[in-house]
């Protein structure tokens, strides 16, 4: 008996490793990035440029960053606008990362077919299309980052 109770105690503990490991690997775009975006930056591509979401104090690349429900900022602003232009979502861009704002980039997700949390990171960056802006900062077109 002993020896049994032994064995599910090994099969239980082994099970629990697992389940933890699994759990603490589930992805959001604040575990993937590390930093929480804090203001927006100009992404020139060719005679078009982008507003993107960026993080001023990182050490990696600073467009990797995160924004979710709470977050208030340009960088905010910056998602709004390009949600608002490229996907019709009807936000106020107001620089606020509210209900609307986290309902948006939901739908973008499931459209996108990529983790659907409700946060703008990095898996979101790469498969969104952005507002590619003139100049005169007038939209011009959607595009991915790549195009």
């Amino acid at each position: 008996m002993k020896k049994r109770s032994a064995s599910i105690l090994s099969v239980g503990v082994l099970l629990a490793g697992l389940l933890g490991g699994a759990i603490a690997t589930a992805s959001s775009a604040a575990a993937v990035a590390n930093y929480e975006c804090n203001t927006a930056k100009k992404f020139v591509k060719g005679s078009y440029y982008i507003a993107l979401p960026h993080q001023n104090y990182a050490d990696a690349d600073p467009y990797w960053c995160y924004l979710k429900y709470g977050s208030d900022n340009s960088g905010v602003t910056a998602l709004q606008f390009s949600l608002n232009k490229c996907y019709g979502a009807g936000l106020v861009v107001d620089g606020a990362y509210g209900s609307a704002t986290r309902d948006a980039v939901v739908s973008v997700q499931k459209r996108l077919g990529i983790g659907v949390d409700g946060e703008y990171g990095p898996e979101t960056r790469s498969a969104m299309n952005w507002s590619h802006r003139n100049s005169s900062g007038t939209h011009v077109r959607c595009a991915k980052l790549s195009a």
